[in-house]
């Protein structure tokens, strides 16, 4: 009688044990790859200032460039997922000279200045003074800009010629450069023509 219902209990037991659901379980790796990126947008290309009149060459503050629009702020937006440096540089020694004037053409690229007019970046202005000569070494504009979408900030340009050149078009690139801080840095540069 045991040995019946042990083998009754044993069936029982592997009739509910085979009624059970079955499942099974398995794991999906999700993977990123996330790189590095910057992105710089400046919406102008091109600013000037036209020196046409005795007054405008005895400004002793020069003249300050604008757009096409009259804007003399030339704004820029940069989006970055790493903290960043905007830094500020002429793209060759001299303005390119276009006229018919011969000798004093040669300006040098000191002729312009610039100035950090906003800063909504989150780092620090770092620049030495108000107006600033524009040379071919880097020079820092902003430190420490930080990372997101967005982030604003403003340059002026002016000149200050004096009377010492002949009259035509001089023209300069200015190179704006934002680059990512720590790790590997990938800089967009951005030239006004």
């Amino acid at each position: 009688m045991k040995r019946l219902f042990f083998s009754l209990l044993a069936a029982f037991s592997f009739a509910i044990a085979s009624a059970q659901p079955a499942s099974d379980a398995s794991v999906i790796i999700s993977r990123l790859q996330l790189d590095n990126v910057i992105l710089m947008i400046p919406p102008a290309d091109f600013v000037q200032a036209h020196f046409n009149d005795a007054m405008d060459y005895l400004n002793p503050s020069g003249q300050v460039l604008e757009d096409i629009f009259g804007n003399s702020s030339t704004p820029f937006l940069v989006f970055s997922n790493r903290n960043f440096n905007v830094a500020i540089k002429s793209a060759t020694p001299t303005f390119a000279y276009m006229g018919t004037g011969t000798g004093n053409n040669v300006m040098p690229c000191s002729v312009l200045e610039y100035n950090l007019s906003s800063n909504g970046t989150g780092g620090t202005n770092a620049t030495p003074s108000l107006w600033n000569d524009l040379s071919t070494t880097s020079a820092p504009v902003i430190t420490g800009g930080t990372f997101g979408a967005a982030r604003p900030f403003a340059l002026k340009l002016r000149a200050k010629p004096g009377w010492n050149y002949t009259g035509g078009a001089y023209t300069l690139g200015v190179i704006v450069t934002a680059t990512q801080l720590y790790g590997f840095a990938f800089g967009v540069a951005h030239s006004y023509r």
